[in-house]
């Protein structure tokens, strides 16, 4: 609890009228004894003001690290020695978590601070898309009740250890219907690493777009199984375009690991490669099945 902070922003965006000025809540939490606090880049990127606010009611101002939009994690920085007894908020492993594991998450729901839910993990390896156009793989889906001001708060187990981000929840109201999501540890400490060593993030990427191979298209193929993604356009100067893939061609396993669908491909990727690694695709072409290597890039910034 000592861990978790409440975030209050101030933006700047262009209104209809000129400049504009708003608030925003948000949480985090501490990741280490240097005064970095991890967030989401929703809650603090962006911002002109950042004031963090502690359990004990201490209130400081904190500066941006950087963010990466990709996968919705922002970092901002404190001064340590402005806060009594600074305390990090130690992480675990979120590939340990199996479905139907009580958690916890801690936030700032609607600004009330330290405020405390309690759920289980409704499912994992989730994709969340995000205001990019690539979505967040490996995704942890919970029941936990979390609302607006709760995003950036940790999810923890039950022995204290933060799993992953709050980030999101499915609704048509506004607020909390039963399905929340948490970006999962074993990403944030990839990203965090780079915000904070280098200002960025580099991942890695492969450069081809399409869908998940259907019952249909396995059947038309002739492939025995619906698994598999199929690849319907391949982005000019990519990897996918020096390694030689085609369209039509169907991805089925990275490094000997099946292939389902995206998911599996993004996940593979985001948690256990980076930029300049050579990986080998299993692509299904014309009837056969080949192995192709591809040396991955970097994926190229927002527009």
């Amino acid at each position: 609890m000592k861990s978790v902070v409440k975030i209050e922003v101030s933006k700047t965006t262009e209104g209809l009228f000129g400049p504009q000025e708003s608030t925003a809540l948000g949480s985090g939490f501490v990741y280490n004894a240097s005064g970095y606090i991890i967030s989401n880049e929703h809650v603090v990127g962006g911002a002109d003001e950042i004031n963090v606010t502690f359990y004990n009611g201490d209130t400081v101002e904190a500066d941006p690290v950087a963010t990466d939009p990709y996968s919705d994690i922002g970092v901002v920085k404190i001064s340590p020695e402005e806060v009594e007894n600074l305390r990090p908020l130690p992480l675990g492993s979120s590939s340990d978590l199996q479905v139907g594991e009580r958690v916890i998450a801690i936030g700032s729901p609607f600004g009330l601070s330290r405020t405390v839910t309690t759920g289980v993990v409704s499912q994992k390896d989730r994709l969340l898309q995000t205001q990019t156009s690539y979505s967040i793989p490996s995704v942890i889906q919970i029941d936990a009740a979390i609302n607006p001001g709760s995003s950036g708060g940790p999810l923890l187990d039950f022995q204290g250890r933060a799993l992953g981000i709050t980030t999101a929840i499915e609704t048509r109201t506004g607020t909390f219907t039963g399905v929340g999501f948490a970006v999962p540890t074993d990403l944030i400490r990839k990203v965090v690493t780079g915000l904070i060593e280098r200002g960025e993030y580099r991942h890695p990427w492969i450069g081809v777009g399409g869908q998940n191979v259907t019952f249909e298209t396995a059947k038309e193929r002739g492939l025995d199984k619906a698994r598999g993604f199929l690849i319907s356009y391949i982005e000019s100067d990519s990897p996918a375009e020096d390694a030689g893939l085609q369209e039509e061609d169907i991805i089925l396993g990275i490094e000997d690991r099946k292939i389902f669908g995206l998911e599996d491909i993004l996940s593979y990727i985001e948690l256990n490669t980076r930029p300049g690694d050579t990986i080998t695709l299993q692509i299904y072409r014309d009837g056969e099945t080949t192995d192709i290597d591809l040396t991955l890039g970097t994926r190229p910034a927002p527009q």
